[in-house]
């Protein structure tokens, strides 16, 4: 909680239990209580979450204003029910959906940020990703990238999206209730626009060579939302670039409207198709920021992959020099379908959430945790075999605590979205074992991150 919130809620504390408190103090808690409502609207912006407690101070005001008194106690027994119910209602709300907030720990740099609009000139929209979406087939392929780089500049937490023209809190709310179903209602995750980011915007590069990593989301995720894992990986001496698959992804915010996925797996004609033209949205992102001096330096290149971004991350790399492969959850059943095995040219670093891992074991179809055991292979050169792959699985976890959902609410730990594993402590589990990953040393098992026989 920040300063607003236990402000405000000490505040309307007094509010509700004024009988016990003077006249004199609960006028003054009644003018610092609006003042301050009034001010965090305008500084950090109007979350929902608080009306239960702007209520109880406008009945207050009101109250007040017109030295309007209850006087028979039944009534007086009612008020005061409603207004701690208000009171207990509004507390609840802002500790368990509260405004997440992006910080780093432990960072070399600064981090700079810039999104960038790519447009393909030569590339069609592709059918694997207008069958997902609402994207119009006719044209060419736009992408929009987040750059995360280290920065001299002085950061300090921004909230990024606050002025935005759409809510992505909304349309993730739609899209759960679109693929699913349900019916929840559309201003519950309104206040994600609000977050906050450890950034520095408009920051001036720092003129040196930095290696690349980039982060391929899974399906209908975003490239925002493994922000938290990537601010870190900037902070310590990467280039960081979040690519949104335009179509796969949930939501892409381009200029000339909101592309939204509209479909799952089975919506697909081909998921291998998915993950072909992923990896080719891949090398475009890479070329085009290239070519306009973005990322002057491609000589090394890593690459992050997440569920289906793990096999568009592994389809890249099978055609272009990649010097790590960091995979979280990847989903490969469909390149062992088109291909037959996984052939791995690249150093690679698996962590799968203990949900695939201990769920897939014993199933009669195919799982990833057989992909990894009885799939792979590895090159050998001159009579000598690498060690390529590295399997871990991250405890108590499940396929969505590699983005950071956990941050959104502790309540997701109660749905399938994430494991039991507290959203700080997977966190800084993803954190070591990305940087570790990268820098090809000794990954650090312990009771989080544990290794996988294979």
């Amino acid at each position: 909680m920040n300063f607003f919130d236990i402000a405000i809620i000490l505040f309307a504390f007094e509010l509700v239990f004024k009988k016990f408190i003077s006249e004199r103090v609960f006028v003054i808690s009644l003018v610092l209580s609006s003042i301050t409502a009034f001010i965090q609207v305008l500084v950090v912006g109007y979350k929902w979450q608080y009306m239960p407690i702007y209520i109880i101070i406008l009945s207050s005001a009101i109250g007040h204003t017109f030295g309007f008194k209850f006087t028979n106690k039944i009534f007086k027994a009612i008020s005061f029910v409603i207004f701690f119910t208000l009171f207990i209602t509004s507390t609840l709300l802002i500790y368990f959906l509260p405004i997440p907030e992006f910080t780093i720990e432990n960072k070399i740099y600064s981090v700079g940020y810039e999104e960038i609009l790519i447009s393909v000139d030569n590339r069609e929209q592709p059918k694997a990703f207008y069958e997902l979406s609402n994207l119009d087939p006719n044209g060419n392929r736009e992408l929009l990238v987040d750059l995360y780089y280290p920065s001299d500049g002085e950061s300090s937490s921004i909230q990024l999206f606050k002025d935005s023209p759409s809510n992505w809190g909304e349309t993730v709310v739609k899209y759960l209730n679109r693929t699913w179903g349900i019916n929840i209602p559309n201003f519950l995750l309104s206040h994600l626009n609000l977050s906050y980011f450890d950034l520095v915007t408009d920051a001036k590069k720092i003129d040196q060579k930095f290696p690349v990593v980039v982060y391929t989301h899974g399906w209908a995720g975003e490239k925002i939302f493994a922000t938290d894992q990537l601010l870190t990986i900037a902070s310590q001496g990467y280039i960081v670039i979040a690519i949104d698959h335009t179509g796969l992804s949930m939501f892409t915010e381009l200029p000339s409207g909101t592309i939204f996925n509209t479909g799952s797996t089975e919506a697909s004609s081909k998921v291998f198709d998915v993950m072909y033209e992923m990896s080719i949205d891949i090398e475009n992102t890479l070329q085009y920021l290239n070519k306009n001096n973005l990322v002057s330096d491609l000589s090394v290149v890593n690459i992050i992959g997440h569920s289906t971004g793990g096999g568009s991350a592994h389809l890249y790399c099978l055609r272009n020099k990649c010097e790590t492969l960091v995979l979280q959850d990847p989903f490969f059943v469909p390149v062992i379908s088109e291909y037959g095995g996984i052939v791995l040219s690249s150093p690679t670093y698996f962590i799968y959430s203990e949900d695939w891992f201990r769920g897939n074991e014993d199933i009669n179809e195919m799982s990833e945790i057989d992909v990894y055991k009885n799939y792979l292979a590895e090159p050998c050169m001159g009579g000598f075999c690498t060690n390529y792959a590295k399997g871990f699985y991250l405890a108590d976890s499940a396929h969505y605590d590699f983005v950071a959902f956990g941050a959104i609410s502790s309540l997701t730990k109660y749905t399938f979205l994430k494991g039991s594993i507290e959203y700080t402590d997977s966190l800084k589990a993803n954190n070591r074992f990305n940087l570790e990953a990268l820098n090809q040393s000794e990954i650090t098992t312990d009771n989080l991150v544990i290794q996988i026989d294979k």
